[in-house]
């Protein structure tokens, strides 16, 4: 059973992994600012770029930057757990966890104080940082006692 709960928790950790991929290619690839920034913003496309018509290209860069970052994070968390974790490596739990606590929680906060600041409009996905906060710690939880009883 101890086997069977880690293989779950492994294959969490890698679910949280694989999302956490998707969100840095959306962002990476998107050709316009998501919705939800033009509503924090209080504006449209059009009104932004006769305010100021550098401004999207350069909220677009931020989300470059931030998309690649989480793909790096997806995949780093994709070989912890593949040749660490697996192996029921200590250093590679801790390193799993805390590579993807910090910036998972760090989403979370920001998407709860942009959709805060949303008076009208589309929000950001405050639902999709929990969950995968949570699918985090269940795999945490899972793979612990194989991870650390063993040794």
């Amino acid at each position: 059973m101890k086997d069977k709960l880690f293989k779950i928790g492994a294959i969490l950790w890698y679910l949280t992994a694989l999302v956490t991929i998707g969100f840095g290619l959306m962002y990476f690839f998107r050709n316009d600012i998501m919705p939800y920034h033009y509503a924090f913003l209080h504006t449209d496309h059009e009104s932004l770029y006769q305010f100021n018509d550098q401004i999207v290209p350069l909220m677009l860069a931020f989300m470059k930057i931030i998309g690649s970052s989480y793909v790096g994070i997806g995949i780093g968390m994709i070989l912890l757990n593949a040749f660490g974790v697996k192996r029921k490596e200590r250093w590679a739990w801790w390193a799993f966890f805390a590579s993807s606590s910090f910036p998972l929680i760090t989403t979370y906060i920001i998407t709860l104080i942009v959709s805060a600041n949303i008076e009208s409009g589309p929000k950001p996905p405050s639902y999709l940082a929990f969950a995968l906060i949570l699918l985090s710690i269940l795999g945490a939880a899972l793979t612990f006692k194989s991870v650390f009883g063993s040794k």
